[in-house]
């Protein structure tokens, strides 16, 4: 008798079980997919190799071989929308850019820009990620400053150049100049679709933090023998902090 009243609780426990799985399966995962979906935000990022990396890693995007008279070689430049989390991105990146390599192809990059968001309401955010193979902050500030003259109803988001390995022949002291002159530039403008967004601790390029917490430390992240590239991991926290608090 006791062992059939332990069955029939068994089966009225996975019945009741299913029934809730089913009632789940119906009605609330659709709505979490709904609420997913809205709250998911368009975004463009402008940059450099590590930005195609950022594409490639994180958003799946192939890359593009473009010819010479575009690029120095590898590029992405994306006709779709790519998703990673909450965010559907765009990419316009190429290996070894700096600010000259878009100012000197500027429609093509105007209109990769204006066609990835055209569609979109006001505030959608653009990150420009470019300097590290370029430290002259005044003509990157100068371009960055064009872009957000040009196109109000965006929002520029300027993010701070990330360090090198100490191997690397680039200066992280030269990085972190770069850093402050180009926050003292971006807050003398007063434009108010410019800012610039810092994601390092102190402004110590070796470090890449979220509310002051370390995310990232340089040195135990790069690949390569120049040190500039990272580990995904590394572009995982570094994407991270560029959209916290977005």
């Amino acid at each position: 008798m006791k062992k059939k009243l332990a069955h029939e609780k068994i089966k009225s426990f996975l019945y009741t079980k299913k029934k809730v799985l089913k009632i789940f399966l119906i009605f609330i995962f659709p709505l979490i997919e709904f609420f997913n979906f809205i709250s998911t935000k368009n975004i463009a990022i402008i940059g450099d190799s590590r930005i195609v990396d950022i594409g490639v890693n994180l958003f799946g995007f192939s890359l593009n071989n473009i010819s010479p008279s575009y690029g120095r070689g590898t590029n992405i430049i994306s006709t779709n929308f790519k998703t990673y989390g909450h965010y559907n991105c765009k990419i316009i990146a190429e290996n070894g850019a700096s600010y000259s390599t878009f100012e000197n192809r500027a429609e093509r990059v105007h209109k990769g820009v204006i066609k990835v968001l055209s569609k979109s309401t006001s505030g959608t955010n653009v990150f420009l990620c470019l300097g590290v193979n370029n430290l002259d902050s005044k003509s990157t500030f100068n371009y960055y400053k064009s872009l957000a003259i040009k196109y109000k109803k965006l929002k520029f988001f300027v993010i701070s150049v990330t360090g090198v390995a100490s191997k690397s022949k680039i200066s992280n002291d030269k990085i972190k100049k770069f850093n402050s002159k180009m926050k003292s530039l971006i807050k003398k403008t007063r434009l108010s679709n410019l800012k610039f967004k810092s994601i390092l601790l102190n402004n110590d390029p070796t470090k890449v933090a979220i509310n002051n917490n370390v995310v990232l430390t340089i040195d135990d992240s790069t690949t390569d023998i120049w040190g500039l590239h990272y580990k995904k991991r590394g572009y995982k926290a570094i994407f991270k902090s560029m959209v916290y608090d977005l």
